[in-house]
């Protein structure tokens, strides 16, 4: 019984040969990815807390390296573009936002069996149908860092959930910046593809 459970455990732990990376003919060279979550936001230097919202999201990346880096850090470097078709605040009052973000530096490392592991970052903007937060502008500058796992339910299709420390900010555009900073969580799908 000990010894299944090893070897269970050893070919859970062995990497397989795609990590999104480019150069041979069928490999998985890019990926979409839909996500939905809820946020919660925290007070931090002159951010207002107590905000909720939902927010949805697409984005399209492709791997830009062969696999590269010293052991549990070995990964390939994706750049992605991230849409964001639907954000609502919905405390302390409502209000509605779409954004882009076409910069997301996101880090694949090497995917186990099972599932992968991936970190990100990203600069984009967001517009609402009303300042957010108050006595600021209905444009704001975003950047969020992260991370997450993708559960691999087919060699294309992936379960993924993930965490981001999101940042709007009206990037100084007023005499002060406050801004909004969020715990979000997020659930999705994604697909991989060599194209």
């Amino acid at each position: 019984m000990l010894l299944s459970a090893l070897v269970a455990m050893q070919l859970a732990m062995t990497p397989v040969a795609t990590c999104l990376q480019p150069g041979r003919t069928g490999e998985l060279r890019s990926e979409w990815m839909v996500s939905a979550g809820a946020a919660r936001s925290v007070a931090l230097f002159q951010s207002a807390a107590d905000r909720t919202y939902g927010v949805q999201t697409v984005s399209w990346g492709r791997s830009l390296t062969r696999p590269h880096g010293p052991g549990w850090l070995r990964g390939c470097f994706v750049w992605a573009v991230e849409g964001t078709p639907l954000l609502v605040q919905f405390a302390p009052r409502q209000i509605y936002g779409v954004g882009i973000a076409p910069v997301v530096w996101r880090w694949n490392f090497l995917p186990l069996r099972r599932w992968s592991v991936f970190g990100e970052m990203s600069m984009g903007g967001l517009w609402t149908t009303d300042p957010l937060p108050e006595d600021t502008k209905p444009v704001n500058f975003t950047a969020h860092w992260g991370g997450g796992v993708r559960w691999h339910t087919s060699p294309r299709d992936n379960v993924v959930f993930s965490y981001r420390f999101q940042h709007f900010s009206n990037g100084n555009q007023l005499f002060t910046n406050p801004g909004v900073n969020s715990h979000v969580l997020l659930a999705g799908w994604s697909r991989r593809s060599s194209r």
